[in-house]
């Protein structure tokens, strides 16, 4: 089952079920996208069609984002980096996402937007100290991340914060996949930058596999539907290509991960506007 969140052409924030190339709308019998991501519910006959909407962030409201850096040996390689014995994690801001279709931002203050293709989970039942023995039991589904970087700003300090959470510089989507289709894994994650692959890897080489992710996290938080872990990035970033190239506007990026779909954002400069103050 694919759940996503989306709007109508009439700017409605809806949610539901695709089935092909059509939507079963869900948002008018289920409470919110959270309750349907830990009871889901059999659809009804489809009314949008997938060309008739804007796709969203499939993650809950309020959502929790953690990714985990360096999770891949072969990025921590091209990175310099050692793999460490715990995973290495940050947390980003929901608005640094843009759905499905939407361009992703280049910030106007630095022009080294980089590529990272990832496969992330999102949470289905809320939890806390989560056993790794149960924690898919806690996982609703995969979906596919652009989960970039704003390098320059990334490597202010060691704290990758700021880098990684200006607004609308990443993606996600189109929708996340349930469990029960896409598996527990290994998914192939591949990232396409303007048709040519430049990320390629399966999960099954992931340092940290998901459910020790899911057990570290809710170790400190608490986990609630909706929240999201992003599983990390393989190797093939632009920062670690001679010379450096980073996303400008005009390219396409895709991220694919298997069980999923196609993750395909353009890439258009920040509009800034002068406001005056008062």
């Amino acid at each position: 089952m694919r759940l996503a969140r989306f709007r109508t052409a009439t700017g409605t924030r809806a949610f539901g079920v695709v089935d092909g190339d059509e939507i079963v709308r869900l948002d008018r019998r289920v409470p919110s996208f959270e309750s349907l991501l830990a009871a889901p519910v059999l659809p009804e006959p489809a009314d949008e069609r997938v060309a008739d909407v804007t796709w969203e962030p499939p993650m809950g409201d309020h959502a929790k984002v953690l990714c985990c850096g360096m999770n891949f040996a072969s990025h921590a390689g091209e990175s310099g980096r050692e793999v460490l014995d715990r995973p290495t994690l940050f947390a980003r801001f929901p608005d640094s996402f843009v759905g499905a279709g939407t361009p992703v931002v280049r910030p106007t203050v630095d022009d080294s937007l980089d590529w990272e293709g990832e496969a992330a989970i999102v949470i289905a039942r809320a939890g806390r100290h989560i056993a790794e023995s149960v924690a898919w039991d806690h996982v609703a589904g995969v979906t596919a991340m652009a989960e970039n970087s704003v390098r320059t700003w990334q490597l202010h300090s060691t704290q990758a914060t700021a880098g990684k959470n200006f607004a609308g510089s990443g993606a996600m989507g189109p929708w996340l996949t349930t469990l029960d289709e896409a598996g527990r894994g290994p998914w192939t994650v591949t990232t396409r930058l303007n048709g040519a692959v430049v990320q390629h890897d399966t999960t099954d080489h992931l340092v940290f596999d998901v459910p020790r992710l899911v057990a570290y996290v809710s170790a400190f938080t608490p986990l609630r539907p909706g929240d999201v872990i992003a599983t990390g990035t393989p190797k093939g970033v632009g920062l670690r290509m001679d010379p450096p190239r980073f996303l400008v506007p005009g390219d396409e990026i895709e991220v694919e991960v298997s069980g999923v779909g196609v993750l395909r954002n353009g890439v258009v400069d920040e509009l800034v506007t002068t406001g005056s103050t008062t």
